[in-house]
Formats: structure tokens, C-alpha cells, sequence
């Protein structure tokens, strides 16, 4: 079907569906299609059709909406041998614990700056 014939279709269509919603409060739809010849089956249709045209010319006006790509950040526990070797253990003893509900997080003096904001960081996004 070329275009100005969806066109005046789509016209016809419309024009039919905005006199069916027009018809008086005391009368249904099913009334008013009937009244009119009209196959309740074919006016469904045309006014599926009718929306997704409304549809299709507002689509380009819709702002653009970006999915999140950065993923939340998550806790991991370390077991202990993975950071007993290379720290002696008089410097293990926590200077810092944090308790949540459900968690704690025990934070030894030898931890770096940079660790120390990165932990802080996830523990503040976590609650």
C-alpha cells in the first residue's frame, strides 16, 4: 500500500473512531457499531492501527533515555591468606569497624588511602 493511500485510510479510520468516542454516555460502543455497520472486530483493529501511527509520530519527539551502563558496586570477602603474607600480623589488629545489619567490616591501619575511599565509598552506596 503506498503512502497516500495509508494516508486517507488512516484519515477514514480516525474519522470513524473519534464518532464512536463522540456517541452519547447512555449508549455503548458495541450499540454505536452496530447502529453503523461496523464490524466490532474491524474497529478494533482500525483503532489499533490509529494509535500506533499517533504513536510512531510522537516517538521522535521522546527524549532519549540512556541505559546505565556502570555496574553497582558489590563487596567481596578476602579470605585471610590472601593478605596475611604480605602484612605482618601486629598490623592486622582493625583501627577501623564498621557494622551494618548485616555485615562487618574490620579495617587495619596498614590499609592505603586509596583502599580506605574505596571501601568507604561501597559501604556508603550499600546502605
Amino acid at each position: 500500500m503506498d503512502q497516500s493511500t495509508y494516508e486517507v485510510r488512516l484519515s477514514n479510520w480516525t474519522s470513524i473512531i473519534e464518532q464512536c468516542q463522540a456517541r452519547p454516555e447512555s449508549q455503548s460502543a458495541r450499540q454505536w457499531l452496530a447502529e453503523h455497520d461496523i464490524p466490532e472486530k474491524q474497529y478494533y483493529y482500525w483503532l489499533r492501527r490509529v494509535r500506533k501511527a499517533a504513536y510512531e509520530q510522537m516517538k521522535p519527539k521522546l527524549p532519549a533515555v540512556q541505559e546505565p551502563t556502570v555496574l553497582p558496586p558489590s563487596l567481596v570477602e578476602i579470605p585471610p591468606e590472601k593478605y596475611t603474607a604480605a602484612v605482618p600480623e601486629t598490623t592486622l589488629a582493625p583501627a577501623i569497624v564498621i557494622k551494618t545489619k548485616k555485615s562487618t567490616i574490620e579495617i587495619s591501619s596498614a590499609v592505603s588511602d586509596s583502599l580506605m575511599l574505596k571501601l568507604v565509598k561501597a559501604v556508603a552506596h550499600a546502605l
